[in-house]
């Protein structure tokens, strides 16, 4: 069973490609598709893995790609929309420095201290936009919003699974 914590987000299912089931995948990470076993989809709370038939480049950054079983446009329609992930060991960790080449993916379950002060867990990254965003569930079951930028980040600590940042009290209160 692929569960949550085995992946890595790495872009979203646009839109159909023709008539033939070809989908247009834009890509959020530096990662050859081809390279890849699969994608996986998450349908119905499950993630499902779906296997490729070809990839091409359309882009800077957007591939076609043809799945198995996917050979019209109105299959392709309905996985549109999604966010696909690839399993983790099948991505080589991006090379940086001092954070062991994690994607901000691998920071959910996170404890968050901000401030000095514990401020919840990370339960989601919102990628959705061009400034991503931890998703923090609060102590007190809300949920706040924390741009993922290297200048508020002070330490990740994998072993503790904490991120410790420095960053404007008033985002802690939106």
């Amino acid at each position: 069973m692929i569960i949550y914590k085995d992946l890595t987000t790495i872009g979203k299912l646009l839109k159909p490609h023709g008539i033939n089931g070809e989908i247009v995948a834009l890509l959020s990470c530096d990662v050859d598709l081809s390279a890849l076993s699969c994608i996986i989809i998450e349908i119905d709370g499950i993630y499902v893995p779906f296997f490729k038939n070809n990839v091409r480049k359309k882009g800077r950054d957007t591939d076609l790609i043809t799945i198995d079983g996917i050979t019209d446009e109105r299959s392709a329609s309905a996985l549109c929309g999604r966010s696909f992930y690839a399993l983790k060991n099948e991505i080589p960790a991006i090379e940086s420095s001092g954070d062991g080449g994690l994607y901000a993916n691998d920071l959910v379950g996170f404890s968050l201290i901000a401030n000095k002060k514990f401020i919840g867990k990370i339960c989601a990254i919102d990628d959705s936009t061009a400034n991503c965003l931890f998703i923090i569930k609060k102590s007190d079951g809300k949920e706040c919003l924390i741009p993922i930028a290297d200048e508020f980040i002070e330490e990740i600590d994998v072993e503790k699974q904490h991120i410790e940042m420095t960053v404007p009290a008033e985002l802690l209160e939106l």
